[in-house]
């Protein structure tokens, strides 16, 4: 096995230096987003490098208390992220969406863990990193298909009034939207997936080789998380939207 790679803080604060490079270009091109860049940037250091000290104490002391804490935040987080980028949903398919995307979350997880690789569901050292890509895939995944789906709405709104008039059926009208806002969350999943291994080298399997594995060993691992992630993608978006459009219209089939 090879020796693993370890930063030092001088070549870690060099990457920074590329910022000038990005910010040379946005200024050039008259691009109104260094400001955000910049911020943002130290925005996801802060929030890194607390996660970072945060997990080295949880796999020190792996507590469930702790595990189950900082599963619980991370899920909660996708689902309010998934929320607020969706203000235009009502109540009951608030829930649905929240709902969908804790229980794929949770299921797929669980799945992973015991079936295919076969931990203990509390090992922080699998649980939380698995737990936490499928967790940002399926809010990715969910966000794009509500966005879609309500995009699609909007779009065709004289088409699904004249529908409506003439007698069709509410879940007949919004199926075509359903089906398009789902390829839409899930192609850049299937896009990432046809990708890996000609174009790049996929991130997980990335940090496993710079940290030593093997790398057909590292291979195998990111099959199981690409698939999982697809898995979660597909399923939580499909729920959100076919169970959460049934919320769009009342008894007398009125959208």
């Amino acid at each position: 096995m090879t020796e693993s790679i370890s930063m030092q803080l001088g070549g870690f604060l060099s990457i920074y230096i590329l910022l000038l490079l990005i910010t040379g270009i946005f200024t050039y091109c008259k691009i109104p987003q260094t400001k955000f860049l910049i911020l943002g940037t130290l925005q996801m250091t802060v929030q890194l490098i607390i996660a970072g000290y945060v997990l080295l104490y949880i796999f020190e002391n792996p507590s469930p208390l702790f595990i189950l804490a900082y599963l619980s935040l991370m899920i909660g987080f996708a689902v309010y992220r998934t929320l607020h980028k969706n203000p235009w949903l009502n109540p009951k398919f608030r829930w649905i969406t929240a709902l969908s995307v804790i229980g794929t979350c949770v299921t797929i997880t669980l799945f992973m863990l015991l079936c295919v690789i076969r931990k203990d569901i509390l090992t922080p050292q699998y649980v939380i990193p698995i737990s936490g890509m499928l967790v940002s895939a399926t809010m990715n995944g969910a966000t794009l298909a509500l966005k879609a789906f309500k995009e699609n709405l909007d779009s065709h709104r004289q088409q699904i009034e004249v529908l409506l008039n003439i007698g069709a059926p509410p879940a007949k009208i919004l199926h075509p939207f359903i089906t398009k806002s789902l390829e839409t969350a899930f192609l850049p999943t299937m896009n990432s997936m046809v990708g890996m291994g000609i174009i790049a080298l996929p991130g997980m399997m990335t940090g496993q080789i710079l940290a030593g594995a093997l790398p057909n060993e590292a291979v195998l691992y990111q099959i199981t998380i690409m698939v999982a992630n697809c898995t979660t993608v597909c399923l939580s978006s499909f729920c959100l939207l076919y169970f959460g459009a049934r919320t769009l219209w009342n008894e007398r089939n009125q959208l």
